[in-house]
């Protein structure tokens, strides 16, 4: 298990690298100046030019990669060239921000989840079954950004009980940070509640067609116990493996979600870089979102020996 884990930690290294190489390369390739977006119409050419020096922009693209590649080995990931504060500073907070938005969408898909597809795989081919069925691909089928103007208009415009928009930190007021994570949450949750509720069925249809499912029954098993912790159980790997990567997507794909309720997280600290051609933030944001994706794969793998003791490396 250490030398897989080994493995896997070098296997990440490598692509995180590869992904650095890409990601600084595109940005720098980005339409647009960011010296010249910093200064504003009919700036001073000689200005330009001198704190183009400064930020190094004016050195070939790979003595500049090289540049913030030995930086970044030294925890600098360097600073805005729109407002000239540190980097990193500016992502600490919004990395908690995000990753809590991601953590309460998958907790809250999970809770949907997970009785659905037990309960549509347990009662198969009927009403319920097709029912949940059809929800699940609808919900699939509708754009994040679309079921959250939706929850918008029902929950703050309507009912008028939830707010729309701003942050309140956790540790500060747990009942007021509900309140404002708890729309973008349920939109996140959607989507992929959807996606894990047709897996759960899937896998859960498969395990319960299994011999030893039916010796159980004929054993006298309650239903309670053979579908909750015998085919559930057998039924979890590739269940995990679709959370596990819904969790890596999410922490990119939560961009839109921040973006609609403007929730003040990663994603939406990357998308206002990229409007300003911030280079050091944005390529800071990617490689964060890179790095958790690694980690939350490298995870999943390991919780694959916790779920069933047969798998090993």
């Amino acid at each position: 298990m250490g030398l897989y884990i080994l493995k896997r930690l070098g296997t990440g290294i490598i692509t995180l690298f590869l992904i650095s190489i890409i990601i600084f390369s595109i940005v720098h390739l980005l339409p647009g100046d960011p010296i010249q977006i910093m200064f504003g119409q009919n700036p001073n050419p000689r200005l330009i030019e001198i704190t183009r020096a400064y930020y190094g922009l004016d050195r070939p693209i790979i003595a500049q990669y090289l540049s913030w590649l030995g930086k970044v080995g030294r925890g600098d990931l360097g600073a805005s060239i729109i407002n000239g504060q540190p980097v990193l500073v500016l992502l600490l907070p919004r990395i908690g921000r995000s990753m809590l938005l991601t953590l309460f969408g998958i907790l809250f898909s999970l809770i949907i989840a997970f009785p659905s597809g037990i309960i549509s795989a347990y009662k198969h081919n009927s009403w319920l079954d097709l029912s949940i069925s059809s929800v699940s691909l609808v919900l699939i089928s509708i754009p994040e950004f679309w079921i959250g103007i939706l929850y918008m208009m029902i929950f703050a415009v309507w009912l008028a009980v939830l707010p729309t928009s701003g942050y309140y930190p956790i540790f500060e007021n747990f009942g007021r940070f509900m309140q404002i994570i708890l729309l973008p949450a349920l939109t996140v949750a959607s989507v992929q509640a959807a996606q894990t509720t047709r897996m759960t069925r899937a896998a859960m249809l498969e395990v319960l067609s299994q011999d030893y499912i039916t010796l159980m029954r004929a054993m006298g098993v309650g239903r309670t116990r053979l579908n909750v912790v015998h085919a559930f159980r057998n039924a979890m790997i590739p269940i995990v493996t679709l959370v596990g990567i819904q969790m890596g997507s999410l922490l990119g794909g939560v961009i839109i979600v921040e973006r609609v309720f403007t929730y003040p997280g990663l994603g939406l600290l990357m998308v206002k870089s990229i409007q300003e051609r911030d280079y050091p933030v944005v390529q800071a944001c990617i490689m964060v979102f890179a790095a958790l994706f690694v980690i939350v794969n490298i995870v999943v793998d390991i919780t694959y020996t916790l779920i069933n003791p047969k798998v090993r490396y």
